[in-house]
């Protein structure tokens, strides 16, 4: 098991583990932070829908069926299965724009899952403005993407709707677990983004300026119902 260390980012206390942009937890007046460990995924009594998430179910065929819940799992997990159309799933994003890059401030991201089918799946995973459908066309955002047809993940950064994207960064494995992490340096001015704790790229172009929103977007890409298991999401700004 990796030893937890602690370093000083922008004055705030900084835990990580495996390598240094990893960040665990932080501790600070001038942190915002997310934890989401899916122990307890609070859900709507009347609509289902997660509380602290606004949830958007995509359902090309119109069953709505697309479904997202706490699944039994040692630590927690969340569990999203989509409906079997073509293009059917949903989008999740963090009730409210928290998070921002500027050069005061130093943002970490990373998540941990796993997809049932990876060629047959479309993924979008990261930081982006508020919008519905995300993959494609999102104006502001960083992020991981993974489309129908292909196991590659691309590494994106975009602003203004331009975009620096680098394909093939990484290649997903059906129904194995995979952790997507990416680092911001405000002094650098840059983007390292890290694939199972190894950097795969480093952006310079297109990082947004605008604050953002943690963002799960998951759909099938055949007529058949997929998953999305993820395991957790850490999103921890250090300085402001």
């Amino acid at each position: 098991m990796p030893q937890v260390h602690a370093r000083r980012i922008r004055g705030a206390l900084a835990y990580w583990s495996t390598h240094r942009k990893r960040i665990l937890h932080a501790i600070g007046e001038n942190v915002v932070e997310f934890i989401e460990d899916f122990t307890n995924f609070n859900v709507d009594d009347t609509t289902g829908d997660a509380t602290s998430w606004t949830t958007t179910v995509v359902e090309a065929g119109g069953g709505g069926n697309t479904t997202h819940a706490s699944t039994d799992a040692s630590g927690g997990k969340l569990l999203i299965t989509t409906d079997n159309a073509d293009n059917d799933g949903l989008t999740l994003q963090l009730n409210g724009e928290s998070f921002e890059t500027t050069s005061d401030q130093d943002l970490y991201f990373g998540t941990k899952l796993a997809i049932n089918d990876v060629d047959q799946t479309d993924l979008f995973i990261g930081l982006g403005v508020t919008d519905t459908t995300p993959l494609g066309g999102i104006a502001n955002g960083i992020y991981f993407e993974s489309v129908d047809g292909s196991a590659s993940i691309s590494t994106v950064t975009e602003s203004g709707s331009s975009e620096t994207q680098n394909d093939s960064a990484g290649t997903l494995v059906d129904a194995t677990e995979i952790e997507l992490e990416f680092y911001y340096d405000g002094t650098a001015g840059n983007v390292e983004f890290y694939i199972d704790g190894s950097l795969v790229n480093t952006h310079t172009t297109n990082i947004p300026s605008t604050e953002m929103r943690v963002t799960i977007h998951f759909l099938t890409g055949e007529t058949t119902a997929n998953t999305c298991t993820v395991d957790w999401v850490r999103a921890i700004q250090m300085g402001r």
